[in-house]
């Protein structure tokens, strides 16, 4: 698979189950390769989890979705969180929180770096201040791709660090 073979594309309300595949990725990010995701069903009884998918479709809910021959491989995605349900590396009502993942096998292609960007660039278009994530501190791969797109850290925690892009808006 090359960068050429690679479609990226605006997530749709019919993207909520192929995001919640992807939410289990970004979830379990350090189980062995040959280990599968556990249930979404598992992972969705964790409110805090389940926040970044429930409910696809809703207002401000925006993504990008990689596909290869028309299978898609990758995702991410953003919608604001509310102080009642804050999402992880939550900043703020105003501020999105994004999620990011990539199948096993696609991964080290670059293939997140473009997703990152498109989904920057859909922020920014959609009238968004700024970008917000959580990044567990173990997962150097994924922290020197957001330090890469821009994202700097703003609250460290005990096992992750919340990280925030400003996109030139006031």
């Amino acid at each position: 698979m090359t960068e050429t073979q690679i479609r990226l594309r605006r997530a749709d309300i019919d993207d909520g189950a192929f995001l919640g595949e992807m939410l289990a990725e970004a979830a379990t990010w350090d189980r062995p390769t040959d280990v599968q995701a556990p249930p979404l069903d598992e992972l969705l009884e964790i409110p805090r989890v389940a926040d970044y998918v429930e409910g696809w479709g809703r207002l401000g809910d925006h993504g990008v979705i990689a596909e290869h021959e028309g299978v898609p491989i990758g995702a991410c995605w953003f919608r604001s969180f509310s102080a009642a349900h804050p999402g992880y590396g939550f900043l703020g009502e105003s501020v999105p929180g994004i999620g990011l993942a990539v199948r096993p096998a696609c991964r080290g292609r670059g293939i997140g770096s473009r997703l990152l960007a498109a989904a920057i660039e859909l922020a920014s278009e959609q009238g968004a201040a700024a970008l917000s994530l959580s990044v567990a501190r173990d997962n150097q791969r994924a922290r020197r791709l957001y330090d890469r797109a821009g994202f700097v850290p703003v609250e460290p925690e005990d096992e992750s660090v919340t990280m925030r892009v400003d996109l030139g808006r006031d």
